[in-house]
């Protein structure tokens, strides 16, 4: 009994110190933070549901979007954490028209697969919230973005971005309106320092 005590303790111990050294090590690797510009465009269908003129009404629309901002990238050996923030036009096909501008905010984690060192491709996963002031009277809208990225190093300091993405969630006029997006976004970042 005590010779398995013994036992049971040694194995806690020898885990709790490779757990610390693990940690050390970790502690001791570089995260490189980017800093750069986006731009994005695509299309975009909206399922507008509310009210127009005395009748309450479903209406889909369609039209271009596009837009441009600043992008933060911290790189951790395969794995990206990217924040964007950029303004956004979306065009209208539809009466009543369902044009609208407005901040963007993006969130997305994201996996490169190590092919070359000049060119990973990889996956993201994320969210998006449009934020005020907008163009017009615009509840604002958040949902999910899925991309299939390009990362390209250009030198040790500065890095392109490719996305081919989709979003789907709210649109914030009417009442329950849905929009899907899909697109491709670039982006240049330049690194600025570690984390």
């Amino acid at each position: 009994m005590k010779e398995n005590n013994l036992k049971y303790i040694l194995h806690i111990i020898a885990v709790v110190i490779f757990t610390l050294l693990s940690t050390i090590a970790d502690a001791q690797e570089l995260y490189y933070t980017y800093v750069g510009v986006i731009a994005q465009g695509g299309t975009n269908t909206t399922d507008y549901k509310g009210w127009v003129d005395t009748q309450q009404t479903t209406i889909k629309s369609k039209g271009a979007v596009y837009g441009g901002g600043i992008l933060t990238t911290i790189l951790v050996h395969q794995f990206a954490g990217e924040f964007s923030l950029t303004y956004m036009r979306y065009a209208s096909d539809s009466t009543p028209d369902l044009s609208v501008g407005h901040p963007l905010v993006t969130v997305k984690g994201k996996y490169y697969y190590p092919l070359y060192n000049a060119f990973q491709p990889g996956v993201g996963l994320g969210l998006y919230l449009d934020l005020p002031p907008a163009s017009v009277d615009y509840n604002g809208g958040a949902g999910a973005t899925v991309s299939l990225s390009m990362l390209f190093t250009l030198s040790t300091e500065i890095k392109t971005i490719i996305d081919i993405y989709a979003q789907y969630g709210s649109f914030g006029m009417g009442e329950s309106s849905t929009k899907i997006e899909g697109g491709i976004s670039v982006g240049v970042v330049y690194k600025v320092g570690r984390l």
